[in-house]
């Protein structure tokens, strides 16, 4: 004897899946997400059960109102059965060259202080010169070869005088990342990253910082350099690569180190 189900029973769907979890990492109730997509909750509430299907306008809306990343924003198009709507392409492709100029502008601007190419995961993809200087062979190193070399033991460790302030802080900010971006890899490279930290405590949360920023003091012969970082993007990138890619510059935080870094021309 056959038996059909009730027609209030959840179906769920690929595009529903991504949706609830975007949505509730987003803290939205269906109420306030209906409204910043313009549709309506119960609308809303049968696209997540997968009662409903959605067009591509209104994905694209509720992605947008989720802020969700560029390249999740194809993901759940082709959840969705439908293509994807920004392209992705390489970074040496022609039509990339005005973002390979500016990163190239960016680098040579910056000397001579370090700064490095980003690209998702981790992979360091260009560098300027004073970079190269201070920690060379960053761009031929596989992520995961990255992180064990700034979370575990060895030079870079025995470099930086602040090295768990500096860790630490670096684990909360690959941790917002992965966050922001459900990349699977860069949630393996947290772990990773963390599993070097098993050992070292965390800093107590109320002490007070010599700089309003957790940034590296690095011991280079008989000086203490201070520095501080800071982080470019292409926030209004329409393009897979371009949306990922992020400029690291590293500043001195004082005179002293200023001259040191000046010294590196």
């Amino acid at each position: 004897m056959s038996m059909s189900l009730p027609c209030t029973q959840q179906v769920d769907s690929p595009f529903g899946q991504r949706l609830r979890y975007w949505r509730r990492r987003s803290g939205l109730s269906q109420l306030h997400l209906a409204a910043e997509a313009g549709t309506t909750p119960r609308h809303l509430s049968f696209i997540e059960t997968g009662r409903s299907r959605p067009g591509r306008e209104l994905v694209l809306r509720l992605a947008a109102a989720l802020d969700v990343p560029i390249r999740e924003r194809n993901g759940m198009l082709a959840s969705a059965g439908l293509t994807p709507a920004f392209a992705e392409r390489d970074l040496l492709n022609e039509s990339m060259r005005p973002a390979q100029r500016v990163l190239d502008k960016v680098l040579t601007a910056h000397e001579p202080y370090p700064a490095w190419v980003v690209a998702r995961g981790m992979r360091i993809i260009a560098s300027n010169r004073a970079a190269e200087a201070l920690f060379p062979g960053m761009c031929s190193m596989q992520p995961e070869a990255i992180v064990d070399m700034w979370y575990g033991p060895g030079p870079f460790r025995d470099l930086v005088e602040n090295w768990p302030d500096v860790v630490w802080a670096g684990v909360a900010t690959l941790r917002r990342e992965a966050r922001r971006t459900a990349d699977t890899e860069l949630l393996a490279l947290v772990r990773r990253a963390e599993a070097h930290l098993d050992s070292v405590p965390q800093p107590e949360p109320d002490s007070e910082p010599e700089l309003p920023f957790v940034c590296a003091r690095l011991k280079i012969g008989d000086q203490l350099v201070r520095t501080l970082s800071t982080v470019m993007r292409f926030d209004s990138a329409v393009e897979v690569t371009a949306s990922e890619l992020r400029v690291e510059l590293l500043f001195p935080a004082d005179e002293a180190s200023d001259a040191f870094f000046q010294s590196l021309r």
